[in-house]
């Protein structure tokens, strides 16, 4: 099954997520013919968008620098492999309707990118506040300040840290919505750049490069 896909923007960065790589383990118990067939059947590919305006990948890090290196200028190019043969599509038809496939995964990759920059600076003041309690811990213990001060203040540090936490849970339950929609799109995604791909075949739009 299609891996859920990163969004790629300039290059292997992207607002949403880093390079993802799909690698298939075999389970303990599959034979080799079945092994066999399921890797034949496995779509891997990458879409650069012309321009850089984007690209996604479901592959290997040498799928994508082998497309890179199959470019032409700054035009997009798809780069599939497909029972065991490579094969690249330069037609712009092609490429919109890809792009356009994509396109909704790209969107929700963004999203969650934008959730987890809230998560990590919501993990950052959980980690100040952290600091603060040891701080008042630690003048506690040394008998610096004053006890009835020193509990309100450690108080109200543990009342930030509960509220932090049920945010950070908050968003954690959002991601995992996000990461279900995510693969839903994923087997959308998959269906349609079959048939594009089998399109481009019979037209003779997809080019052997292996």
């Amino acid at each position: 099954m299609l891996q859920p896909v990163a969004a790629l923007r300039s290059g292997l960065s992207v607002a949403a997520a880093a390079l993802t790589l799909s690698i298939a383990i075999p389970a303990p118990a599959a034979s080799a013919a079945a092994s066999s067939a399921e890797s034949a059947d496995q779509l891997h590919f990458v879409i650069i968008s012309a321009g850089e305006r984007g690209s996604s990948i479901n592959g290997s890090s040498d799928d994508y620098s082998r497309a890179r290196a199959l470019r032409r200028g700054g035009d997009g190019l798809i780069y599939f492999r497909q029972n065991g043969a490579a094969y690249v599509i330069r037609d712009a038809g092609m490429l919109r309707r890809a792009d356009a496939t994509m396109e909704p995964q790209r969107a929700l990759g963004e999203r969650q990118g934008a959730m987890g920059a809230q998560q990590g600076a919501l993990g950052a003041r959980q980690g100040a506040l952290g600091a603060q309690q040891a701080q008042m811990a630690a003048l506690e213990v040394s008998g610096a300040g004053r006890s009835a001060d020193l509990a309100r203040k450690q108080a109200e540090l543990s009342r930030g840290q509960s509220d932090l936490g049920a945010q950070q849970a908050a968003l954690g339950r959002q991601q995992g919505e996000l990461g279900r929609e995510q693969a839903r799109l994923a087997k959308i995604a998959e269906a349609n750049l079959r048939a594009l791909i089998n399109d481009a075949m019979q037209r003779g739009l997809a080019q052997r490069v292996d």
